[in-house]
C-alpha cells in the first residue's frame, strides 16, 4: 500500500497577479480532475468576468454582496448571489460579476479556464474609470 504513496503534488496552485488584478483583488486557482477551480476576492466597484466559455461555471458566494449580469438574447438579467448558494453559468452565455461590496468567491468550470473576452461597457466603462483612478492614485 505504501507503495503507491508519492511525494509529488496533486495541486498545482496558481496565483493571479498583475496588471489589473493587483486593483481588482487576488486569485488562487488549480486544476484538478479537468476542471477548473478557485477562490477569488474581489474589490468592491471591480469586476469578474467580463467573458464567456463553453463550459458551465459554478459560482458560490462566501461573503459580501454582488451580483452576476448574464447578456440573454441581447438584454441583461440581472442575478443577485446569496451566501453559499450555487449560481450556474450555462456555456455559452456572457457574463460579469459585479461586487457591490469586498466579496469572497469559490468557483468551478466544467473543464479548463478558457475564455473569450465579451465587453459589457454599461458596466466596464465605470470599471475602468475606478481602475485608472486607482492606478493614479499609487503613482
Amino acid at each position: 500500500m505504501v507503495d503507491s504513496l508519492s511525494k509529488k503534488y496533486v495541486i498545482d496552485f496558481e496565483r493571479w497577479t498583475g496588471g489589473e488584478m493587483e486593483y481588482t483583488g487576488e486569485a488562487i486557482g488549480f486544476t484538478y480532475n479537468g476542471k477548473w477551480y478557485s477562490l477569488l476576492y474581489t474589490r468592491a466597484g471591480m469586476y469578474r468576468g467580463n467573458h464567456v466559455h463553453k463550459v458551465e461555471q459554478t459560482s458560490i458566494l462566501m461573503d459580501g454582496k454582488a451580483k452576476y449580469v448574464f447578456k440573454d438574447k441581447g438584454r441583461n438579467s440581472e442575478y443577485p448571489l446569496t451566501k453559499g448558494k450555487p449560481l450556474h453559468v450555462p456555456p455559452g452565455v456572457p457574463h460579469i460579476l459585479l461586487p457591490e461590496t469586498d466579496i469572497l468567491t469559490v468557483e468551478w468550470w466544467e473543464g479548463p479556464f478558457d475564455a473569450e473576452e465579451y465587453d459589457f461597457p454599461e458596466y466596464m466603462d465605470g470599471v475602468r474609470r475606478r481602475l485608472e483612478a486607482a492606478k493614479k492614485a499609487d503613482k
